[in-house]
């Protein structure tokens, strides 16, 4: 499907996947490597197991590769894991509730990320004109349109581990810059909001973007923040205003990934609070960590198609392991398949390493829908109701 080839495109050609499994890793060995990223962060590692390879995968991708763009934020982020925690044995009833509450609003959240991602353009030769334009977008799209929710929500956990009373609703209506302002005060991890090297708070960079508080003159770009006598100004080249974009970026990072280590960490007690949800998740979050979960196992997605009557996955072996358990092992991936699609026919095609079609498995999606309601209905249900061809 076309609109998953950049998430598949990025999986092979810029994860460390395919040249960790060149040089030797085994699927095991790099769920032992997924354990060992995020086990300074967990409490519960029971709960890092479980989910490892179906759910963080492409956690695990963006963790590393957010620890060689911004040196030392490991450190950020385990700082906010920990205010997570510190707020979860304060008030556990409390700190569950305000996660699982914010669930649809971080759907939200994570929808306009990918319009963001879709939409984003390579600057490096626009003009001074049009890339102070599409920077100043960035900034304040980041900052308000994408990254909002998990301010409220660090607000919202400060608050438990200070043993104040809350409003999950009110919070949610709060302005941008008495939140920010409530994190510079209230957390210890108060630098997140504030932007070097003119020390403006994240929120005063948004409204510089937002309200196009710029301009442009001799290739410089002009900024303006404040009003009356507590009015600044400042000039900045195009590498600066990068820079500032990038923390901006940063920030959000530490916050997302703080929020989704320690919502793995607690996911079993979240999901039994989670009420229904309004909206879907876009389908790319939900393809990303599907595939991603096949590729940390050693199966490259060569096609995919799927609408509601059938689904039809095409997979590469990148390993050359025995065929024969390869080619099971592909079959097991059908309820993944299903869940991913909820189609009514599946179907998965395994190709060994040398490119030759060895197995194909498929099945009723209505196998997966008795199995759901059906506790006893597990796997000798599933692999009698399994059609092989070889």
């Amino acid at each position: 499907m076309k609109k998953f080839e950049k998430i598949l495109d990025g999986l092979k050609n810029r994860s460390p996947i395919p040249l960790l499994l060149d040089n030797g890793y085994t699927p095991s060995k790099m769920k032992e490597e997924i354990i060992q990223t995020f086990k300074p962060y967990f409490r519960n590692y029971s709960n890092l197991e479980r989910f490892a390879i179906d759910s963080m995968v492409a956690d695990w991708i963006n963790f590393l590769r957010l620890s060689i763009k911004y040196p030392g934020i490991e450190n950020d982020i385990k700082k906010v894991v920990d205010t997570y925690n510190d707020a979860k044995k304060e008030n556990y009833q409390d700190t569950i509730t305000v996660l699982a509450k914010l669930i649809p609003v971080h759907l939200e959240s994570g929808n306009k990320y990918w319009s963001f991602l879709n939409l984003e353009i390579d600057k490096k030769d626009l003009e001074i004109y049009e890339f102070a334009k599409t920077s100043m977008e960035d900034i304040s799209n980041t900052i308000e349109g994408i990254s909002k929710s998990v301010y409220v929500e660090n607000v919202l956990i400060n608050k438990i581990k200070r043993k104040k009373s809350f409003e999950i609703e009110k919070t949610l209506t709060n302005k941008l810059g008495n939140l920010i302002q409530d994190l510079i005060d209230n957390s210890n991890y108060s630098s997140l909001f504030i932007v070097p090297k003119e020390n403006l708070k994240i929120s005063d960079w948004r409204n510089i973007a937002a309200h196009h508080k710029y301009y442009v003159s001799d290739d410089l770009i002009n900024c303006e923040s404040g009003e009356g006598d507590k009015k600044v100004t400042f000039y900045l080249n195009r590498s600066e205003l990068f820079e500032r974009l990038n923390y901006c970026m940063r920030t959000t990072e530490v916050l997302n990934m703080s929020h989704k280590i320690f919502g793995f960490d607690n996911l079993p007690e979240i999901s039994k609070k989670i009420e229904k949800v309004k909206g879907n998740p876009r389908p790319e979050i939900k393809f990303l960590m599907f595939s991603s979960a096949l590729m940390s196992q050693g199966f490259e997605i060569q096609n995919i198609n799927y609408d509601k009557s059938k689904a039809t996955l095409e997979l590469f072996d990148l390993t050359k392991e025995s065929p024969r358990n390869r080619g099971i092992h592909s079959s097991q991936l059908l309820n993944q398949l299903w869940m991913l699609t909820d189609s009514e026919f599946l179907e998965i095609k395994y190709f060994k390493n040398n490119g030759e079609l060895y197995l194909t498995s498929r099945i009723k999606g209505e196998i997966f829908k008795q199995m759901e309601v059906d506790k006893n209905k597990g796997t000798d249900f599933f692999a009698k109701n399994v059609d092989f061809e070889l």
